[in-house]
């Protein structure tokens, strides 16, 4: 009895931590403490999400949107989270963007740790679907998605990290139909001087 009650208890999770840190829970590769847990996810946003209809996704999308939980932030564009009902940990890669590195062994590439900062605020703890394109899965098993929040178009996290300056585009075939779109958002953060387009050399 006391096993069912511990497993009906809602596990608590981040919010969107605007004060730059993205910590949540260990990291699962290495068990490391990542940063301090924020508190509970807003309900009314969880709602929101939950309610959320016409996702933008691949011209030919390889699978259903997927409700997910963010667990933990790996970098700037990959993460680990739990598909809604269910234990399983995934390990997703956002399609079409690419975030410099943070440091593993080596010092991190410039606006790494920024890039890494950024997606824990807006993503760790949070509700989010994934949507997908052509192909599920990379060559590192990892899943190949797009993250959505909302349906405006800051709502939409592949662009929206470019939009900001965080990432670049990554455009890789056959999961690419939104590549004219996100390369539009790297040539504006580049005109606007945001970000990486400021920083880095």
């Amino acid at each position: 009895m006391l096993i069912l009650l511990l497993l009906a208890c809602p596990t608590p999770f981040a919010g969107d931590d605007t004060s730059g840190g993205p910590g949540v829970i260990d990291d699962p590769d290495t068990g490391a403490d990542t940063g301090a847990d924020t508190g509970p996810t807003d309900a009314e946003d969880d709602a929101r999400v939950r309610a959320l209809t016409d996702l933008p996704e691949g011209d030919e999308p390889s699978a259903p949107p997927l409700l997910i939980r963010v667990d933990y932030v790996v970098d700037g564009d990959t993460f680990y989270c739990t598909p809604d009902g269910t234990f399983d940990s995934v390990k997703v890669r956002m399609i079409g963007v690419d975030t410099p590195e943070i440091a593993h062994g080596d010092a991190a590439e410039c606006y790494g740790n920024e890039a890494w900062a950024y997606t824990g605020a807006a993503l760790n703890g949070r509700l989010a679907w994934l949507t997908f394109d052509a192909e599920e899965l990379d060559d590192y098993g990892r899943t190949l998605a797009y993250v959505i929040r909302d349906t405006t178009e800051a709502g939409f996290y592949n662009r929206r990290i470019v939009r900001d300056g965080y990432a670049i585009p990554l455009e890789i075939a056959p999961d690419d139909s939104y590549a004219a779109e996100i390369q539009a958002d790297a040539n504006a953060a580049e005109a606007d001087g945001l970000g990486l387009w400021a920083a880095c050399p």
